[in-house]
């Protein structure tokens, strides 16, 4: 499988317009002040907030593991970590086209049809973002700031229980994966549409998700305790059920916002919620920084490296010796 035309620029593109928004919010909020915030942050506490990403990699790489084998599509286990954090260095690419890159890999290099791939990749998706709306329904409870624009999440977050039980619908499992199919990646590729629903609901069977649910709010209750580690080196005056809540409602803003890793909407919605407890600019622009360091641009690095590594004949479309081509 092979990437679209033009996918590297367009990520490098990204890259530079990131940089230069940075830059323009800095220079509003003052370079000066960033530049002593962020000077005044330990260096073990760094190291904890990146350990803390790690660990929530980790988490969602053995969620990963478990749909594959559940779904008898498992592959040999260094090329799956290969495949897996391979896409982490297409976060950033329009389109997120690095979800559906996972499943034609499955299928080009070890016969995995996408009606099994396809399944894994959307369950991961759906349980993240439930997931991320547990941690912003939590943290609303300790919330002291005002609630002028938060009334939509707390409308959303209620809706938690709802969702889990619309996705049992067939025709709502039908319209996602629709939606995934579309890809220009995944022209001229059979989906045995049939299987691939009934895969799906295997992924989303009440029981089994509600235990994947509990893992995936786990490994993103990591990089929302990371926000708060972020906060408390900063020394702005945030409580840690706040900063689960600050992460959440930007991740799922940022989310919403179909944007590349949700640059722009992810920080101004951090920026907006740290200045409603009392944080200045600087600071809470510093927090937005640093966080997004450490849960986006960690992520895009690690992808980055693994490709080096050893992922480039993936990115190459290169099949193993011996592959036969699948049909569904």
């Amino acid at each position: 499988m092979r990437l679209p035309p033009h996918t590297a620029t367009k990520a490098f593109a990204v890259v530079i317009l990131t940089v230069a928004l940075y830059g323009v919010g800095a220079a509003v909020i003052g370079w000066d002040g960033i530049r002593q915030h962020l000077r005044s942050v330990p260096p073990g506490i760094l190291a904890l907030t990146a350990l803390l990403s790690l660990v929530n990699y980790g988490l969602r790489y053995w969620r990963w593991e478990h749909y594959l084998r559940l779904l008898d599509a498992a592959v040999p286990r260094g090329e799956s970590l290969t495949i897996y954090f391979s896409a982490y260095v297409m976060v950033i690419t329009p389109g997120k086209i690095g979800e559906v890159f996972k499943a034609g890999i499955l299928k080009d290099r070890h016969q995995v049809p996408l009606a099994k791939g396809l399944p894994v990749i959307l369950a991961e998706r759906i349980y993240d973002f439930l997931g991320v709306l547990i941690l912003a329904a939590g943290g609303l409870l300790f919330w002291s700031g005002s609630l002028t624009g938060v009334a939509t999440g707390l409308v959303v977050a209620s809706l938690i229980p709802a969702l889990l039980l619309l996705l049992r619908n067939r025709r709502l499992r039908e319209s996602l994966l629709a939606r995934v199919t579309r890809s220009s990646l995944l022209g001229g590729r059979g989906l045995a549409l049939e299987d691939a629903l009934a895969n799906l609901g295997i992924l989303l069977q009440p029981g089994r998700g509600l235990g994947m649910l509990a893992v995936t709010t786990v490994a993103w209750l990591c990089e929302a305790l990371g926000m708060a580690l972020v906060c408390h080196g900063l020394g702005l005056p945030v409580g840690v059920g706040e900063a689960v809540f600050i992460y959440a409602a930007g991740t799922i803003v940022g989310s919403l916002s179909f944007l590349p890793g949700g640059l722009g909407g992810t920080e101004a919605t951090i920026v907006w919620l740290l200045g409603a407890l009392g944080a200045s600019g600087p600071g809470a622009a510093s927090a937005a920084i640093m966080i997004r360091v450490f849960t986006l641009w960690l992520a895009v690095v690690l992808g980055l490296g693994v490709v080096l590594a050893g992922g480039r004949k993936l990115l190459s479309g290169d099949r193993p010796a011996g592959a036969v081509q699948s049909s569904s």
